[in-house]
């Protein structure tokens, strides 16, 4: 078994935590204002592919009525 200072998941760790501590706390402040409200995807492009997955299903739409319950269950939740 590998010394846990060897596990890549470890050195992956202390890595992104040496760029946390160089990253300018104000230039991600004012990078988190600029993208207020964006989306970090088409919306429409997305809908498509859902749509476009939803025909090839051939269950009778009972994963599309799955999935709409789903949908509307955590609307309601929120």
């Amino acid at each position: 078994m590998s010394k846990s200072s060897d596990d890549p998941r470890r050195q992956l760790l202390r890595q992104l935590s040496a760029l946390r501590g160089r990253i300018d706390p104000q230039a991600i402040n004012h990078f988190l204002r600029k993208v207020d409200g964006w989306e970090p995807y088409d919306r429409e492009a997305a809908g498509e592919a859902v749509r476009q997955f939803l025909a090839t299903r051939q269950d009778g739409g009972k994963f599309q009525e799955r999935l709409r319950h789903e949908l509307t269950k955590k609307d309601g939740e929120e």
